[in-house]
This record gives C-alpha cells, structure tokens and sequence, in this order.
C-alpha cells in the first residue's frame, strides 16, 4: 500500500503533468469564484434585493432558475461533441459576464428602479443559462479527460476538493460582501473575477475534443509552464 500510494503521488506531481493539475484546480476554483452557488442559494433573496415583495414570487423566480438551468444542461450534452469543450467554456463565460454585468447595472442605477426587477430576472437568466452550457458541466468533463489513468482518480478528487471548499468559501461571504461593498459591487466583483476566468481558459485550456487519452498525455509532455500556447 506503501508503495503503491508513494507511486501515484510520484505520478502525480511529476512536470509533465504540472500543467494539467493547474487547470483542473484553476476551473474548480474559478467555476465557484464566479459566483454561480451564492444565486442558487441565495435566489429567493437576490429576488427581494431586486424589489419582489412576496416571498411566493422569490422562491418561484428560484424555482424558474431551475429550470432553465436543466434546459441548458440538456443543450450542453448535444452541444458538446458537435461544438467542443473550449467553445462553450469560453461563449458560456462571456455570457456569465454578460448577466452580471446587468445584475450590477440593475442595482447601481437608482433611475432604472421601476425596472430593476426584469433587469435583474433577465441578468440571471442570462448567468444561469450560460453557465449550465459552459462552465458548469465542461468542467467536470474536462477533468476527466486531461488526466492520465494513473493519476485521474487523485488528480479529480484534488480537483473536487478544491471546488467544494471554494463552493463554502463564496456561500458564507456572500451575505458579507452585499453588506460591505452593496449588490452592485458584489456583482461586478464576481463579473471580473469571472473575466479572469475567461482569460484562463483561452490561454491555458485544451480542446480534448475527438482526442484519445494517449494524445492527451502526449500533450501535457510536450507543453511546460513556460510554454502556455495551445495549439
């Protein structure tokens, strides 16, 4: 057992796979830095933020996010093998940016306050749907594509843990953060770091589309941290 775990941690912290690992965290972290657990979790409220008066019409507006998320999901799995990995993490992020740059126009401008309401409903939708195509379900796959067999197992549980932790991290300080910097800023606090995503992504990951494992691993031994361009 010894050996065996002194094998793969070997394996999995050799250079050549350095780079994968930095991706595989990096997308955990940013899938949850974007924000996308503190509007699950918090929709009911975000609704009220936004002027809905009746807690009925809030959990409703939450229920309808739901669904659109699920109608994404499914767009996803026919969108994938078609379109590609990194497509549709980098239409979805963009569309992310997109509705929380509304959001935070939706509660900085006070003269739009008759409106906020449809403002702010039509940002989250917007963040919703294109996360559900994008970074929501291509990160999971991604990470199980760009590990070799040896490692995938610990390399995805690394992964895991870091978006779990992260996923607590962004759930406890969102109520923090609306107080300190106001819903405005908290959105477009979320919408930059969610550009840093994008630029991640673009730089640094793959397209494992209709490529086996072999060309996969080959890839990461080909590529250094100093050498980030991806072909």
């Amino acid at each position: 057992m010894t050996k065996q775990n002194g094998d793969w941690k070997t394996e999995l912290f050799r250079p050549s796979l350095r780079m994968s690992l930095i991706i595989g965290i990096g997308l955990a972290l940013f899938q949850q830095l974007s924000g996308i657990n503190t509007v699950i979790y918090y929709a009911p409220t975000i609704f009220k933020f936004a002027g809905f008066k009746s807690s009925g019409a809030s959990i409703l507006g939450a229920v309808g996010l739901g669904v659109v998320m699920l109608c994404f999901h499914v767009l996803a799995i026919f969108l994938l093998d078609r379109v590609g990995r990194k497509p549709l993490l980098l239409v979805g992020g963009a569309g992310q940016i997109a509705g929380l740059a509304i959001l935070a126009a939706a509660f900085q401008f006070k003269q739009l306050s008759g409106f906020v309401g449809d403002i702010a409903v039509g940002g989250l939708v917007v963040y919703v749907a294109c996360f559900a195509f994008g970074l929501g379900p291509v990160f999971w796959l991604i990470i199980s594509e760009i590990y070799p067999l040896a490692v995938r197992g610990a390399a995805m549980s690394a992964a895991t843990v870091a978006n779990w932790g992260m996923n607590l991290v962004v759930a406890v300080t969102f109520l923090t953060l609306v107080k300190v910097l106001g819903h405005a800023s908290t959105f477009l606090l979320y919408g930059v770091i969610t550009v840093g995503a994008w630029c991640f992504i673009y730089k640094l990951v793959p397209e494992t589309r209709g490529k086996t494992l072999e060309q996969i691993e080959e890839h990461w031994r080909e590529v250094t941290l100093l050498e980030i361009a991806i072909p």
